[in-house]
C-alpha cells in the first residue's frame, strides 16, 4: 500500500469536508484505524480548515454574547444526565452537528475563493489584452513615424536639389533648348526642357512629360557636338517640373534624351529616341 500517494490522493481533505459517499468514509476510517500516518494526516487538515474557519468567523455583537451566557448558566443549572447512552448520543449529535458546520463553513469558503480565482484571472487576460493592444500601436506609431521621418529626409534633399539647382539658374546664363517627341513614335506626348549655359558649361533639366519606365531601363541624356552624342546624366520621369542638375557639356549643337537599359549606356539607342531639341 503506497500511503503517500492515498494522502496526496485528496480524498482526506473530501473526508473532512463531507464530500465522500457513506461506502467512501469507511473506507477512509478503516485506512485511518489501519494506518497510524493516514490518521496524523486527518487531524492535521481538520486543524488547518479550523483555523481558517476560525479566522474568517465573525465576533458576535455584545447582546448575542450576554445571550449565550444566560443560556449556559441555565444549562448548567439543568440536572445532568445519568443514563450514559444518552450523554453519549447527546454528544455525538453535538460533534456531528458541529461538523457538518465547520463543513459548510468550509465550503462555502472554498466557492468564494473559487469565484475570486476566476474573476482575478479574467481581470488578469482583461489587463494583458490592453497590454498587448497598447504595444501593438505603439510599435504601429513607430514605424509610421519612422516612415514619415525618413520621408521628410528624402523631402529635404530634394529641396536642397532644387535649391542648388534655382540658385544656379537664377546666377548663370543659360539658354532655353525645347525639346519634344512629336516626331518620334516612343513618345509623341514627350515634353521637356533643357537649360544650357555655354560659359559655364553647366546644365539643368526639366521634366514636363515623360512616361514611367519599367525598373530595367533609363532615360539618358545626351549632348551631341561635333565629337558625337555624349552621355550627360540620366533622367528622372518623376521629378517633374523641377530642374535636375546633368553633368556639364562642352560644346552641343543638341540634345536628346534616349531609353537605354539600366544605368545607362556609352552611346545611344536611336531607335529608343524620345525627344530631340537642336540649340539655336
Amino acid at each position: 500500500m503506497d500511503i503517500q500517494a492515498y494522502i496526496s490522493s485528496g480524498k482526506l481533505e473530501l473526508f473532512v469536508l463531507g464530500d465522500l459517499n457513506e461506502t467512501e468514509q469507511q473506507e477512509v476510517l478503516a485506512m485511518a484505524k489501519k494506518y497510524p500516518e493516514i490518521n496524523q494526516e486527518i487531524l492535521a487538515i481538520e486543524d488547518a480548515m479550523l483555523a481558517i474557519d476560525q479566522a474568517s468567523a465573525v465576533s458576535p455583537s455584545p447582546k448575542l454574547k450576554d445571550k449565550i451566557f444566560d443560556t449556559l448558566e441555565i444549562e448548567e443549572k439543568a440536572p445532568i444526565p445519568i443514563n450514559s447512552e444518552e450523554v453519549k448520543a447527546s454528544s455525538e449529535k453535538l460533534i456531528n452537528s458541529k461538523d457538518v458546520t465547520a463543513s459548510n463553513r468550509w465550503k462555502t469558503f472554498a466557492v468564494a475563493a473559487s469565484v475570486v480565482a476566476v474573476i482575478s484571472v479574467g481581470i488578469a487576460i482583461y489587463f494583458a489584452n490592453q497590454y498587448f493592444d497598447v504595444e501593438e500601436r505603439f510599435a504601429i506609431a513607430l514605424q509610421q513615424n519612422a516612415i514619415l521621418a525618413e520621408e521628410v529626409q528624402t523631402n529635404q534633399v530634394k529641396l536642397n536639389e532644387l535649391n542648388s539647382g534655382m540658385e544656379r539658374f537664377i546666377t548663370g546664363d543659360f539658354e532655353k533648348i525645347l525639346m519634344k517627341g512629336e516626331g518620334f513614335p516612343m513618345q509623341k506626348d514627350a515634353a521637356v526642357d533643357v537649360f544650357w549655359d555655354k560659359e559655364s558649361k553647366e546644365v539643368l533639366l526639366s521634366v514636363n512629360q515623360l512616361a514611367s519606365l519599367d525598373p530595367n531601363n533609363d532615360y539618358q541624356l545626351w549632348a551631341i557636338g561635333e565629337e558625337g552624342p555624349i552621355g550627360i546624366g540620366l533622367v528622372d520621369p518623376g521629378q517633374k517640373l523641377d530642374l535636375q542638375v546633368m553633368d556639364i557639356a562642352s560644346d552641343a549643337q543638341a540634345f536628346a534624351i534616349t531609353i537605354e537599359p539600366k544605368g545607362g549606356s556609352k552611346s545611344p539607342t536611336l531607335e529608343k529616341l524620345v525627344v530631340l531639341g537642336e540649340v539655336s
